[in-house]
């Protein structure tokens, strides 16, 4: 299968001089959490919600994070594909650079955009035989051991160890180690909401949003056996970008996210 089957054509772009808040607006509206960044024309990197996050933690509730130009924000240079790239190589680019998404080129010109969740979608349904992944579960294809949070913490905290840490998800567990939320990029986003606001909390830690507060509850999980294309349309049905994964007793176990998922269907069998 071409990648072209799967991508989403007509893909929305920013110029590398518009800003990071016009950026933030776009996707907002949108609905999207990437967007490919071009200068006269031509690709020139990637800005995703991750990165316009990084600039609000960093200027540390200044607002004029607003107006940081999308070329200091942006990953550059940007990894893309052709149309008439395999899926599965699609696939393990993605897998290898830990991308969410991934601009399609063809002729110097953006033709459109394939997320893992496009790619997931089409590697599970229809580009691989059931047989390929049947023998992996998700306690075989996990993260064991991930960074997990408490709910009474501080929402900025929960942010400082998604950038210092490089994650975009944190299960959120209590005192017995029982799954009981998850906290991703978007929930911190959508809970920041005004970031004056935000900001004008920060000087009293009483004040200060906790985690609880952004956390999607109840989690979505998977136990530990579940079979691995069970647990990918979870990511493909649910909409979500990593499950943490429990026991019997629904105490955390590992985390699998999408870039495990995308590394163990394309791994040679």
């Amino acid at each position: 299968m071409k990648i072209r089957e799967v991508m989403r054509p007509g893909a929305i772009v920013i110029d590398s001089h518009d800003t990071v808040g016009g950026a933030h607006r776009v996707m907002t509206r949108a609905h999207i959490r990437h967007l490919p960044v071009v200068h006269d024309g031509k690709l020139v990197g990637m800005l995703s919600e991750r990165d316009a996050l990084a600039v609000r933690a960093r200027l540390e509730g200044d607002e004029s994070w607003w107006a940081v130009p999308v070329r200091r924000a942006m990953t550059a240079p940007a990894q893309y594909a052709h149309p008439d790239d395999s899926l599965t190589e699609v696939a393990g680019r993605l897998a290898a650079g830990k991308l969410g998404a991934m601009p399609i080129v063809d002729h110097g010109r953006i033709v459109g955009i394939a997320t893992t969740t496009d790619v997931l979608d089409a590697e599970v349904r229809g580009a691989m035989a059931p047989a390929s992944v049947t023998s992996e579960t998700a306690a075989t294809v996990m993260t064991p051991f991930p960074i997990a949070i408490a709910p009474e913490a501080l929402l900025v905290d929960a942010v400082e160890i998604m950038l210092r840490r490089h994650v975009s998800h944190l299960p959120v567990v209590d005192a017995m180690g029982t799954v009981i939320g998850m906290l991703s990029e978007g929930d911190v986003r959508t809970a920041v909401g005004d970031l004056a606001g935000y900001a004008t909390s920060l000087g009293n830690s009483y004040s200060q949003p906790r985690v609880h507060q952004a956390m999607t509850h109840p989690a979505i999980v998977v136990q530990y056996d579940l079979p691995l294309a069970d647990v990918v349309r979870r990511f493909t049905d649910d909409r979500v970008g990593a499950v943490p994964v429990v026991d019997k007793f629904g105490a955390l176990l590992g985390i699998v996210s999408y870039v495990d998922a995308l590394r163990a269907l394309v791994r040679p069998r």
